[in-house]
């Protein structure tokens, strides 16, 4: 643990003087010092006070050890990185714990479904990948993408389009999901759950004539704080699948955009009525020569643009 960590630590506990934290960690004032500059670098408001020393007056920062102080472990965090799903599965082949996150403040290479580009401004959003090592078949993780989408749409108080894209009331992309596996054939090694969310950005380009941030409905968000609201989520959703996976199922259609509307399915053209789920997570579309499972493609609404 860093004494930068330490220390916010003990001041989110309340306000402590520089020698006393020097005491509790056994480190030197200029340690203490140097942690404290670090942790307003990272944007947390820290006032020192009379009579009283430093106290946190202002928890909404964003760097490593915030990170680390509001999701409960050690977060990987870059200041820029390519793809922070890239970054975690390197971490996962290197026998990296499940529960590992690793967080970009700003990806340059992010990327969506079907190789889409994500795109991200530097320090408004959220772009994350956690790790997860479940006891489970390799068949079963496209279960674990719709438990994601699950846990995120849930934190955000949103819908999700077939799969695993999270929609504002509009039908507007506010967050996406992209998971990657490794596997063999009887055995689900690691599996990356990497997410973007547009949590502060304001404005796009015009080629994203549909997306979205989560502030245009409930206001600036502190980004560390539902990082870790997502995190926690994710994990508690994702364990219940294989034990519990129609209560996973059920909640993923208590949250659906794509139920119920017509959707075209891919190039193939499959045109038809979204009804419901399989059990395996696949998509049943209605159509005149019957019911037809959907396990991947890409789906738009009929009546109107991909979404």
């Amino acid at each position: 643990m860093t004494t930068r960590l330490q220390v916010l630590e003990r001041l989110a506990a309340g306000p402590c003087s520089g020698q006393e934290l020097a005491d509790i960690l056994g480190v030197s004032r200029t340690a203490v010092w140097k942690a404290i500059e670090g942790l307003r670098s990272e944007g947390l408001g820290i006032a020192a006070e009379p009579g009283r020393g430093y106290a946190l007056t202002d928890p909404a920062g964003f760097g490593s050890a915030t990170l680390s102080w509001r999701c409960a472990r050690t977060v990987d965090f870059r200041e820029t990185c390519a793809s922070t799903n890239h970054e975690a599965f390197q971490r996962g082949l290197g026998a990296a714990p499940g529960g590992t996150v690793v967080v970009a403040d700003h990806q340059t290479g992010g990327r969506g479904r079907l190789g889409r580009r994500w795109e991200s401004e530097r320090g408004e959003n959220l772009t994350f990948s956690l790790v997860l090592r479940p006891s489970l078949p390799p068949r079963d993780a496209p279960l674990l993408c719709l438990a994601a989408a699950v846990a995120v749409a849930e934190v955000l108080d949103e819908r999700i389009k077939w799969p695993n894209d999270v929609l504002d009331g509009q039908g507007r992309k506010l967050a996406g999901i992209l998971a990657e596996v490794h596997a063999e054939v009887d055995r689900l090694h690691f599996l990356v759950i990497g997410v973007g969310v547009n949590v502060n950005q304001q404005a796009f380009s015009d080629d994203l004539p549909d997306a979205a941030s989560v502030c245009w409905r409930q206001g600036p968000q502190d980004r560390a704080a539902l990082l870790a609201r997502l995190v926690e989520t994710i994990e508690d959703t994702a364990v219940l699948v294989g034990s519990h996976t129609p209560q996973v199922l059920d909640r993923w259609r208590a949250r659906s955009w794509t139920l119920g509307r017509r959707v075209r399915v891919g190039e193939a053209g499959l045109e038809g009525q979204a009804v419901d789920l399989r059990d395996d997570g696949a998509l049943l579309v209605a159509t005149s020569q019957g019911l037809h499972p959907v396990l991947a493609g890409d789906v738009t609404l009929v009546a109107g643009l991909p979404v």
